[in-house]
């Protein structure tokens, strides 16, 4: 009796384990049969998540391109400091130019990349200066500094404000650098900013009238050198047959060589200031340009009174 229960524990047990294999078998062909029946293998990987885009940042492909501009302008300035036969004065003048160039560039790279453009995409775009004859001599690094047109012009005009107002700072900057090394820096057609202009040119000829009248020596002829040139720049800007106003209230008295300095620096800095706002709030191309040729000549005057070239001029960066 003890036997057979025991047999019949036996079978009853060994069918219960039988069975249950047999239907997790079966149990797990059928969950393959049915995610098979979904598309999916599972013999092979899957594929990864796909990476989310990255979204553009404001203005970014503008100015990347700006990166490439400027990285080649920085090697062709390099380019002529290591020409054997750049004097002394215009060495000067060039490494001055670069250093402009350089703080315009490190500042630039610096909008992109605290935008979120990875560096990577940065360094691409200031290694992708186009393959050009070399640039030995200052007359040709002012030439390559002039060549602001129309197109770059339109996409500044359609920037953000604040993109706008540092490229036209930076552009005007390099095109004062041109002025310097003695290109032939033309201003602009009028444009709608050209009565600004004027009036932004006329209290300076004025006030360099009262700055030579109160110099002596060496001061006053570099006075009457500047006023030279503000009288022409005057001239090319308000068009034949103007007379200037009979004068202006001059921001303080002036009555001794010192005043007259002070008096110098004081309206050149206040006019060299004007270049990010001069054109309006929202300006043409046309009107980007003809305030940024302008400001190149005042700035290019203003070095003569140990007012240095800056980077991005009447610009907060």
């Amino acid at each position: 009796m003890d036997g057979d229960t025991r047999g019949l524990g036996t079978r009853v047990g060994g069918g219960r384990g039988a069975v249950s294999r047999r239907l997790l078998l079966l149990g797990g062909a059928g969950s393959i049969a049915l995610l098979a029946g979904c598309g999916l293998r599972l013999d092979l990987p899957q594929p990864p998540a796909p990476v989310p885009t990255r979204r553009p940042a404001a203005d970014e492909t503008l100015l990347l391109a700006v990166v490439t501009d400027l990285a080649g302008l920085v090697t062709a300035a390099g380019q002529v400091l290591a020409a054997d036969d750049t004097d002394a004065s215009t060495v000067r003048t060039v490494r001055a130019v670069r250093s402009v160039l350089r703080s315009q560039l490190a500042v630039v790279r610096g909008r992109l990349t605290n935008a979120g453009v990875p560096t990577r995409t940065v360094d691409a775009a200031a290694r992708a200066v186009p393959g050009t004859a070399a640039v030995r001599s200052a007359s040709a690094l002012a030439s390559r500094l002039d060549a602001v047109g129309p197109a770059q012009w339109q996409r500044v005009a359609a920037a953000s404000a604040e993109t706008r107002r540092l490229l036209t700072t930076a552009y005007a900057a390099r095109l004062a650098s041109g002025v310097l090394l003695g290109g032939d820096v033309a201003l602009s057609a009028p444009s709608p900013a050209r009565p600004a202009v004027v009036a932004r040119t006329q209290p300076l000829v004025y006030a360099f009238e009262v700055v030579a009248a109160q110099s002596s020596g060496r001061q006053r002829r570099t006075a009457e050198t500047t006023l030279e040139a503000l009288t022409r720049l005057e001239a090319a800007v308000s068009g034949p047959g103007t007379n200037l106003p009979a004068g202006w209230s001059l921001p303080f008295p002036v009555t001794s060589s010192a005043d007259a300095s002070r008096l110098a620096t004081h309206t050149l800095s206040a006019a060299v200031e004007t270049t990010a706002s001069l054109a309006g709030a929202s300006p043409t191309a046309a009107a980007l340009d003809d305030v940024a040729r302008w400001s190149a000549h005042v700035q290019a005057v203003a070095t003569r009174w140990d007012l240095p070239l800056t980077a991005f001029p009447g610009a907060t960066t």
